[in-house]
């Protein structure tokens, strides 16, 4: 993928991606599938690692509420820009599930969705290699008038 960015500033991505029968090392950031999630949930749980979660589209966020207070990161896939059930996960994550941690968007995310993204509880922005991450850190200020109210993101680190 292309630059990860974190509302107004390029970050560091330093979270590993682990397959599921990848072992896990101590004082990590792990992302794992929630297959993963489902299937080691015990010692996961308790393991010295920070925690996070990558879901497709067609997951379900519900299905991780019980895991929810202990990842510290959900990443939502958009498969194609115009598949927008990612922004729907988000909404859901913080408004209903109260999901404190930080929501990345991955996969197919634009410059021109990175406002609306944000409005939906988005705060990581993993861009498509096909964006200019300069135009991309001030897509934040294109929406200067919003109907509903912006929901609020974690830190974002």
């Amino acid at each position: 993928m292309g630059a990860l960015i974190s509302l107004s500033r390029i970050i560091e991505d330093d979270w590993q991606r682990l397959d599921d029968d990848a072992p896990i090392r101590a004082g990590t950031r792990v992302l794992v599938s929630p297959q993963r999630l489902r299937d080691d949930w015990v010692a996961l749980k308790d393991a010295d690692i920070e925690l996070g979660v990558e879901l497709a589209a067609t997951d379900f966020v519900e299905d991780f509420v019980d895991t929810l207070d202990r990842l510290s990161l959900v990443v939502l896939t958009f498969e194609v820009f115009a598949d927008g059930r990612a922004f729907s996960q988000a909404r859901l994550l913080r408004e209903r599930l109260g999901f404190t941690g930080s929501i990345r968007a991955r996969g197919d995310v634009l410059r021109d969705q990175l406002g609306f993204m944000r409005r939906c509880g988005f705060d990581q922005f993993d861009l498509a290699d096909s964006e200019e991450v300069d135009l991309a850190l001030n897509a934040f200020a294109d929406i200067s008038r919003a109907y509903q109210p912006e929901l609020k993101q974690s830190s974002g680190v």
